[in-house]
């Protein structure tokens, strides 16, 4: 889904530092709590009368994408920090790779994240592959 914001790979996974000025804009309108302890957010809803001004800005955008924002947030939105930071990394090594017409296997994706992040084992993250191609999240050709 085209969100417009432009991902690098960073620490816990893919970041684009846009969404951090998008939240403190959501947190000013009061449509948001984002609280922070020990570098970690967590996000709350805010007022329910600032929805109407963000319904206003983005109505468009969630009308026509809601059954796959529902889809996202029924399948991960509780998994933890730790899951979700090796799930983003796949999806967004695989389509890296995939823009750079770089050929590549499972094995050659969990190669990578695991020098990237040692904390996950390379079984652990063909595990995680097999079960996002078998849920149709990623497509390795």
């Amino acid at each position: 889904m085209p969100i417009g914001y432009d991902f690098s790979l960073y620490t816990y996974g893919p970041f684009a530092k846009e969404i951090l000025d998008d939240l403190d804009y959501l947190s000013y309108l009061d449509a948001a709590k984002i609280m922070i302890n020990n570098e970690k957010y967590n996000i709350l809803p805010g007022k329910d009368s600032a929805m109407d001004y963000i319904y206003e800005k983005a109505g468009q955008f969630i009308e026509e994408n809601k059954d796959t924002i529902s889809d996202v947030v029924k399948e991960f939105g509780q998994l933890s920090a730790k899951s979700l930071e090796l799930i983003t990394t796949i999806h967004y090594v695989i389509n890296d790779y995939k823009e750079n017409n770089i050929n590549f296997t499972k094995a050659d994706i969990s190669k990578l994240i695991h020098e990237i992040k040692p904390y996950f084992s390379e079984d652990e993250i063909i595990e995680k592959i097999d079960e996002l191609e078998s849920n149709n999240f990623v497509k390795l050709i």
